[in-house]
């Protein structure tokens, strides 16, 4: 017969409240990764189940995406409507991590 000792006792809550904090933890990650996708996940649910809601709707809206074909930006906007200014300004100097404001080098 096993006696448990107050330290595995306490062991053995710490690992539980740990792992509750971990789940609540990864559904905000998955209802925050569920928004950038256009869905609304309920944090109510469990992990998996949120996870599977949310590969449901990755699958289809790549799916639907793929259909229209059209490359998309960012911003979910189609980049044939989109004009972007990629020339760099003439004055521009990339910094390269010199002393040149240097005080004590004057």
């Amino acid at each position: 017969m096993l006696h448990h000792t107050e330290s595995m006792i306490r062991l053995w809550e710490d690992m539980d409240r740990q792992a509750s904090q971990m789940e609540q933890e990864v559904k905000m990650m998955l209802e925050m990764e569920g928004r950038s996708w256009g869905i609304e996940l309920d944090r109510r649910k469990n992990c998996r189940a949120l996870m599977e809601e949310l590969i449901s709707h990755q699958t289809s809206v790549q799916e639907s995406a793929s259909e229209v074909n059209t490359e998309m930006t960012w911003a979910y906007v189609p980049s044939d409507t989109v004009s972007y200014d990629t020339t760099m300004p003439n004055d521009y100097e990339p910094y390269m991590g010199g002393n040149e404001h240097n005080p004590s080098q004057s």
